[in-house]
């Protein structure tokens, strides 16, 4: 799989992790023409009345390809120092509205490409700082790699619905600044907490993915069923994508069955354990390789 960061120190922990933090992505200039871009599409969101909005919710062509517009255009330069081997596919305001009801429970984003060869992402930005009060994030480390799974839309039977709770008590709480960002793997498990200030919650999203990937979407017509349609896409087709239908400019490629395995606790246990060792092993794996020919001692801590 070929690198997604420049720096290989970040590109070991995305593959470790399945995330990482880029603090300052966006300065306070370009946070603030951010801010001041929503403003001006803030009632077109906001009237969507859902706790929790993104700009695909308005189900507008127009609207979605106007803030991917807005978003690029100061993002898209800011991640030229980070990443390489990459193409950026659509972007999407988030805003959590001052309620209980805005969490955003455990999840999976879906499926973009082949996860077996290649790599998709979201560039999530702070556009505020961001705590537990008004939503931050949260991630489950390595849950990536925890096992491969296809996330298709809309409503589906998701592989951890059973143990969102153990999942929430093994995450990792992140809290961040205006124009800090996470770039995470779509495979990773992560969730943000409820806007319980006054205000409404701004951040911004722009979805990347490895440039030699096809961009793929299942779509599911029977949330009780284990046949997916599987069909081919272009930025084009996501920016006109409907939710809850299929993608109207997608090419149909066939049917997939696909069985939505339930995990039990247990299971979900097991798979933590399993993550842990992996993580040793491959630290075993890297020290050993790196130092083959040379007299250095092995690592004390793992």
């Amino acid at each position: 799989m070929s690198p997604l960061f420049q720096s290989p120190s970040l590109q070991e922990s995305f593959e470790a992790d399945g995330f990482v933090k880029i603090p300052a992505l966006l300065n306070s200039v370009d946070v603030a023409a951010l801010r001041a871009a929503y403003a001006t599409v803030a009632a077109a969101h906001e009237r969507i009345n859902i706790p929790y909005i993104t700009t695909s919710h308005s189900n507008d062509a127009e609207l979605i390809t106007k803030v991917d517009e807005m978003l690029q255009s100061i993002i898209a330069p800011a991640l030229k120092e980070h990443l390489v081997n990459y193409n950026l596919l659509f972007g999407n305001f988030l805003v959590k509205m001052p309620m209980a009801q805005s969490e955003t429970s455990p999840h999976q984003d879906i499926t973009f490409v082949d996860e077996s060869r290649f790599a998709s992402v979201n560039i999530w930005v702070a556009l505020e700082n961001m705590n537990e009060q008004n939503g931050c994030m949260y991630f489950l480390k390595g849950s990536h790699k925890l096992m491969p799974t296809i996330r298709p839309t809309f409503d589906y039977k998701w592989h951890y619905e059973n143990v969102k709770q153990e999942i929430i008590s093994q995450s990792e709480v992140f809290t961040a600044k205006a124009g800090d960002a996470f770039i995470f793997n779509h495979a990773v498990i992560h969730g943000s907490y409820s806007n319980t200030t006054q205000s409404p919650r701004l951040a911004a999203v722009i979805a990347a993915y490895s440039k030699d990937a096809q961009l793929i979407h299942y779509f599911i017509p029977n949330p009780d069923s284990s046949v997916l349609q599987k069909y081919r896409m272009t930025k084009e087709a996501f920016l006109h994508f409907k939710k809850g239908h299929p993608p109207a400019m997608g090419v149909f490629e066939g049917e997939v069955h696909y069985d939505f395995k339930q995990l039990n606790s247990k299971e979900f246990r097991s798979l933590l354990k399993g993550r842990t060792q992996n993580t040793i092993l491959d630290k075993l794996k890297d020290w050993f390789l790196g130092n083959i020919n040379k007299q250095t001692p092995m690592p004390r801590q793992l």
